[in-house]
């Protein structure tokens, strides 16, 4: 139950710990039984793409679980999904747990600029997330770690382009695409028969939004992500300086400059995470409680921005006075800035079904 909500925190707990959660949300989600999943290779699986993470403040090990558990948090709250097929929900989920699997600490434009080898690989396309799909196909191909032997060999296909597809799309570079789509269905029902003719688009969305769902987590542990997402990436600065590079305006600062860091992550809030959470909770309700989090903490990065300081822990009632003319509830669709910094209903969560 704790792993269907939205209040898990993945940093609470331990690594090992989370290793050995991977194959209750797959058993909970039906992809034991349904896609004939060899058990015996399961946690040997599991600890190969746990092991395949780095030592990173922010993409690693806990923020590809965080990925999972919040796919699965979807699967199980919108009705929407039950229209993937058995195989497509495994490969679904394979992928949010895979997707930043060997992650660098850098970005692409990064990788690029030093012509690493990454992106030579890759013709500077989608480096990074190129580069997490093919080490996520590698571990399944071997015999040890293979979890979709149980496969017939053309669900197998089926399998491996879920995955991938679901992975390149994580990449930033189609998120205005991606949110453009969602704002062109306009209703509930245009979206149903949208994703009815294309599953993949549906994929992409649950990876995506879980892949950018720090900020809707309750502020506690939304805080947290936004301080290692700015590790990460003073950590990058300071490379391409002492390389003689300028780095990109959203890493220029200082951990101790906390009014321009809740500058950075309310901008980020408003140009990137709005136009993505406003349009996937008009078409689906059931992730309000998403939204409703995304908005408070926006909020609270802005009286960081004000006041230099994370003195309130909730919503006061008086953030009107506290917010002079800030729109608290409008919503906003605003392109997004060049290079933006990404900081990775209440209804009740049913009990998860299994994908036709």
């Amino acid at each position: 139950e704790d792993l269907v909500s939205l209040d898990f925190d993945v940093l609470t707990q331990t690594e090992d710990f989370l290793e050995e959660l991977v194959p209750d949300i797959l058993r909970h989600a039906g992809c034991i039984e349904n896609c004939k999943i060899p058990e015996e290779r399961l946690m040997t699986w599991s600890e190969a793409v746990h092991q395949g993470y780095r030592e990173n403040s922010f993409h690693n090990w806990y923020h590809g679980f965080g990925v999972y558990q919040m796919c699965f948090h979807q699967l199980s709250l919108i009705d929407t999904f039950s229209g993937l097929t058995a195989t497509e929900g495994f490969g679904l989920l394979v992928a949010s747990l895979c997707h930043d699997i060997d992650h660098p600490g850098v970005t692409n434009g990064f990788l690029i600029r030093q012509q690493d080898d990454l992106a030579l690989r890759y013709n500077d396309v989608s480096v990074l997330e190129n580069h997490h799909a093919s080490v996520a196909c590698t571990i399944l191909r071997a015999e040890k770690t293979n979890i979709s032997s149980g496969l017939e060999k053309v669900e197998q296909g089926v399998f491996r382009k879920a995955i991938i597809k679901c992975i390149l799309a994580t990449d930033m570079a189609h998120h205005q695409g991606l949110c453009q789509k969602l704002i062109g269905c306009n209703s509930s029902e245009q979206f149903q028969s949208t994703v009815a003719e294309d599953s993949q688009f549906l994929m992409n969305v649950c990876v995506h939004a879980a892949d950018l769902s720090a900020q809707v987590l309750q502020w506690e542990t939304a805080k947290k992500w936004e301080e290692r997402i700015c590790q990460e990436f003073t950590a990058q600065a300071k490379k391409e300086t002492d390389m003689g590079i300028t780095p990109e305006p959203f890493m220029q600062f200082k951990m101790e400059d906390m009014k321009l860091r809740g500058k950075l992550q309310r901008d980020f809030i408003d140009f990137v995470l709005r136009p993505l959470w406003e349009p996937y909770t008009q078409l689906e309700p059931q992730m309000q409680r998403c939204l409703t989090n995304l908005i408070k903490n926006r909020n609270l990065y802005e009286l960081r921005r004000i006041y230099g300081s994370d003195q309130l822990e909730e919503m006061p009632d008086d953030m009107d006075l506290l917010l002079p003319n800030n729109p608290v509830h409008s919503p906003v669709h605003p392109s997004p800035p060049a290079g933006p910094a990404p900081a990775s209903t209440s209804g009740t969560p049913r009990t998860p079904r299994t994908p036709r």
